[in-house]
C-alpha cells in the first residue's frame, strides 16, 4: 500500500449505449466511485460477442445495458474477451470458433477498463488473427492484458490505480495453453506455466498494492475445481496474490477463501449464447473485489442469467 490517506476521484463520465436503438443514441452515466480508502474491481466471465449477441449488436442493441449498474458500480472493470475482434487472419479447424460483431468495440469501451485476452479462442484466427484484434482493441483505446506480439508482452501485467493504490491485473490460460501460447518472437497469449506465473506474481507485487490473476482454466460445464486448481491457487497467494479469479468452465465453480484471499475458480459465462449440448440456462456471477487498508480484500458476487440471445439481466435488480 503506497499511501492510506486517498482523495476521492471525481466520478468518470462515460458514454454508452441506449438499449434497442439503430444507430444507438449515447447517454451521459457515471461509473459510481469509491469513497476514500477504498477501491472496488468488478470481474466478469465469458463475454462472446459472435452468433447471438453478434446479432445483437449488429442490430444496435446495446448487450451490456441491463448490467450496466452492475459493471459501472466498481471503480474498475475487468471481463474475459471470449472471441476476436476485427477482419484478419485464417479460420482455424477447431469446434467453435468466434469472431465478434464488427460495431462490438464501441459497446465494450464504456464498460471495460481492461479485457482479459489469454483464453484459448484468441487465435481462432490465428497469429494474424490475434494481431489484429490486439490492434482493434488499442485503436478504440481498449486496454488488455495476456496477449501480446511475443511472450514478454504477453505476460506483461496491466495496471489500474485509483488514488496512488494500484492493481495488477495478469491474464493466463491453462486450457490447451502451449498451442496457443506466444514465443519469443511469435505472438499468441500467455500461457499458464506454474514457475512463471508465480514469478510473475512475485514480480507484480513489488510495483503494485495489489495483485490479481485472472486464469482462464478448469473443467468445463462442471460445478467443481480440479484439486490442481485449488493448489494451485494457494500457491498464487503465496506468492503475494491478493485474490484469484478464474473463467473458462461457463459455469460457476466452489469459492475458497485462503490467507485472507478470495478465490473464485469460475465466474461462469457473462455474454455467451446457447448450443444443443449446453444446459436449459446460462448463468454467471460479476464478482466484486473490494480493497481497504488494513483489512482482508472482501469479495461480493452478484448472479446474472443469460436470455436465449445470450445477453445477461441481475437475476435481483437493483433498486
Amino acid at each position: 500500500m503506497t499511501d492510506g490517506r486517498w482523495s476521492m476521484r471525481a466520478l468518470a463520465i462515460v458514454s454508452v449505449l441506449v438499449v434497442g436503438s439503430a444507430p444507438a443514441e449515447e447517454v451521459q452515466v457515471r461509473r459510481k466511485a469509491s469513497p476514500p480508502g477504498v477501491v472496488t474491481v468488478a470481474f466478469v466471465g465469458d463475454v462472446m460477442l459472435d452468433n447471438g449477441p453478434g446479432n445483437v449488436v449488429a442490430a444496435g442493441t446495446d448487450p451490456f445495458a441491463a448490467c450496466r449498474k452492475l459493471l459501472l458500480g466498481a471503480d474498475f472493470t475487468v471481463g474475459n474477451l471470449e472471441c476476436v475482434l476485427g477482419k484478419g487472419g485464417t479460420q482455424v479447424l477447431k469446434a467453435y470458433t468466434f469472431r465478434g460483431a464488427a460495431d462490438s468495440p464501441r459497446f465494450l469501451k464504456p464498460y471495460f477498463s481492461v479485457l482479459g485476452v489469454a483464453n484459448n479462442h484468441a487465435m481462432d484466427f490465428g497469429a494474424e488473427g490475434l494481431v489484429e484484434c490486439l490492434a482493434v482493441l488499442e485503436r478504440n483505446g481498449i486496454p488488455q492484458v495476456g496477449g501480446g506480439k511475443d511472450l514478454v508482452a504477453a505476460r506483461k501485467p496491466f495496471l489500474l490505480e485509483k488514488d496512488g493504490f494500484r492493481i495488477a491485473i495478469l491474464a493466463c490460460n491453462d486450457f490447451q495453453c502451449e498451442k496457443w501460447a506466444a514465443a519469443a518472437a511469435a505472438p499468441g497469449v500467455n500461457p499458464l506455466r506454474e514457475a512463471d506465473l508465480l514469478a510473475d506474481i512475485a514480480a507484480a507485487r513489488k510495483q503494485a498494492d495489489a495483485v490479481v490473476p485472472f486464469v482462464h482454466w478448469g473443467p468445463e460445464l462442471v460445478a467443481e475445481p480440479y484439486e490442481r486448481h485449488r493448489a494451485l491457487a494457494r500457491k498464487m497467494v503465496d506468492a503475494g496474490a491478493s485474490a484469484v479469479i478464474g473463467a473458462h468452465p461457463h459455469v460457476t465453480q466452489t469459492v475458497d477463501t485462503y490467507r485472507g484471499a478470495p478465490i473464485v475458480y469460475s465466474l461462469g459465462n457473462f455474454v455467451f449464447d446457447y448450443y444443443p449440448v449446453d444446459p436449459p440456462e446460462w448463468t454467471g456471477w460479476v464478482a466484486t473485489l473490494t480493497f481497504a487498508p488494513d483489512r482482508p480484500v472482501d469479495l461480493e458476487t452478484r448472479s446474472v442469467v443469460l436470455d436465449p440471445a445470450g445477453i445477461p439481466t441481475p437475476v435481483v435488480a437493483d433498486e
